[in-house]
């Protein structure tokens, strides 16, 4: 297809003029090319996105890897923040500062995170609240635990969050096995300079164990049916062995050799050359 600003060339050969080419089947071609181009990259793009899996740049990270799924993020930071803080000063502390120094600190952070799992996460994240009263008359110091009600003022169910129910339960129960950890160690080793912290540590941590299971009704249920499962578990298993019938056969044993030992010896008259 010619246009009106296409040059036009003329070719002669032996005085006899030969016409150019005609440009259409050229012209065709390269539309044909265009146009199938065009179609394959379109149907790459369809097949590309049928096949391809989505992608949300905003997506939410997995359920351990981020709090989107908590409904007090602050206090679920919080509630790790200082026992982290705690065990990584315990850990590397020691390489970058003096031993008093590294105690101090562990002190501090321990202390500021009884506090805040006591007073703030507890009652946030589960509902629970443990604390002590002194009476001002006697004197006598009483403890008070404590359980938010299963509905809310207005009416409505006020269940904890699951997010924040398991992640407050599993620091907290994680905390102390962490540090009786590290204790042991302090005793294979001989540190007898982590003494004070470790024996601080236990003591916060089981404080706040102790304080929650007492406030909770479901994890003292929990907690039963594990100790309760564990002891069936264990019953059937020396059933299986035969455990009570060894240990009756080995005390049956002793005591008829003792009873052979003890028997009084039978002397039977004879001659001798």
């Amino acid at each position: 297809m010619m246009h009106d600003n296409d040059l036009e060339f003329v070719t002669e050969v032996d005085g006899k003029v030969i016409p150019p080419p005609s440009a259409q089947p050229t012209n065709n071609v390269l539309a044909n090319m265009k146009a199938g181009g065009v179609a394959g990259g379109s149907s790459l793009n369809n097949n590309s996105g049928s096949n391809a899996p989505s992608y949300t740049p905003g997506s939410s990270l997995p359920l351990g890897a981020s709090f989107n799924q908590s409904a007090h993020p602050t206090a679920c930071l919080f509630h790790i923040l200082f026992k982290g803080s705690a065990f990584t000063v315990y850990m590397l502390g020691s390489k970058a500062m003096e031993g008093i120094m590294v105690t101090v600190l562990c002190i501090l952070l321990l202390a500021a995170d009884f506090w805040v799992v006591k007073n703030i996460t507890g009652r946030l994240l589960v509902g629970l609240r443990w604390w002590n009263k002194v009476d001002p008359v006697t004197g006598q110091t009483s403890w008070i635990f404590e359980s938010a009600s299963p509905t809310s003022p207005d009416g409505t169910n006020a269940t904890t969050n699951s997010f924040d129910s398991k992640f407050f339960w599993t620091i907290l129960y994680v905390t102390p096995i962490l540090w009786a950890l590290c204790f042991m160690s302090a005793i294979l080793w001989l540190r007898f300079n982590c003494f004070v912290t470790l024996a601080i540590a236990l003591v916060l941590s089981f404080s706040n164990v102790y304080g929650y299971y007492k406030c909770s009704a479901d994890q003292r249920a929990k907690l039963n049916e594990m100790f309760n499962a564990g002891a069936e578990m264990g019953m059937r298993a020396m059933i299986r062995n035969n455990v009570f019938g060894r240990l009756g056969g080995m005390f049956s044993g002793g005591n008829a050799q003792q009873q052979q030992q003890g028997a009084t010896p039978q002397v039977h008259p004879g001659t001798f050359a």
